[in-house]
């Protein structure tokens, strides 16, 4: 569910203000609690568009239909424990000592944390950088904090002069991946293995492509249901909830690895400028 809250951001925070889909997110996240009990018609009418064109943007954010996003609305309206759940914190200690649920979470972090030296394998993490630094056609597909990574690794790769694409966008990461060939190299995070569904034509076209596969996770029960060349896994499915800093602190990890292995020198560089 977290999933629609993200991608409406995306639209809100990428899109122009003068597009179509910029208005109908803006009155989704403004207007969330009606959606559930609004009819398409309802809703195209609120966004002056038709429900043609309301159904189309449902099916940009990843649903089937009008219909596939109602339910899900649904279905988040009737979960009280919305946020309880993805710290496994109680939400009365929350509420009574915060200070002893810091320390509570703190120590999960911690302990999660603490298997990445004995799960990170360095010879599929060096191969996966060389494949980084040969090819001339790298892209990041992720969602969600996932992805959010995978654009910190992006920026880190690109002060290293090297240019990768990690689209925030799930339709522009479809598009990437139709444009992917045999000798590019597709990268996808997905910490606990949510991507399989969300971005499963994304993971279609990859297959397509017959490019290098790469797949970073922390489940290592994962199929992503195409071959893969490449796993880096990040620690043990224990605690699902905590695993995004295990991948947050490897790709800073990777990123140092990288700069150590082909960031040039500076004589190199100049030997580059015209």
């Amino acid at each position: 569910m977290k999933n629609l809250f993200y991608r409406l951001i995306i639209f809100l925070d990428t899109a122009q203000e003068n597009d179509t889909n910029y208005n109908i997110a803006w009155f989704m996240a403004n207007n969330f609690y009606r959606i559930a009990d609004m009819r398409i018609s309802e809703l195209a009418a609120e966004c002056f568009v038709s429900p043609a064109t309301i159904s189309r943007f449902c099916r940009a954010l990843g649903y089937e239909n009008f219909a596939h996003l109602k339910q899900e609305c649904y279905t988040f309206h009737s979960n009280d424990k919305k946020f309880t759940n993805l710290i496994n914190i109680p939400l009365e200690t929350m509420k009574t000592n915060p200070s002893l649920a810091t320390q509570q979470y703190v120590d999960k972090v911690i302990e999660y944390i603490s298997e990445l030296p004995k799960m990170l394998d360095w010879k599929e993490a060096d191969a996966t950088l060389k494949l980084i630094h040969d090819s001339q056609s790298v892209a990041f597909f992720g969602t969600q904090f996932s992805q959010s990574a995978a654009l910190h690794f992006q920026t880190d790769l690109l002060m290293l002069e090297k240019f990768t694409m990690a689209y925030m966008d799930s339709s522009r990461q479809l598009e990437c991946a139709k444009e992917l060939t045999s000798d590019s190299v597709a990268i996808i995070l997905t910490v606990n293995g949510y991507f399989t569904g969300s971005g499963f034509k994304t993971l279609q076209y990859i297959k397509k492509s017959g490019c290098k596969v790469v797949l970073i996770t922390c489940n290592p029960d994962l199929d992503i249901k195409i071959p893969v060349d490449h796993t880096i896994l990040l620690g043990p499915a224990k605690n699902k909830k905590t695993g995004k800093h295990s991948l947050l602190t490897a790709v800073e990890l990777l990123s140092l690895r990288y700069y150590s292995l082909y960031y040039p020198s500076i004589q190199e560089l100049k030997g580059h400028i015209l």
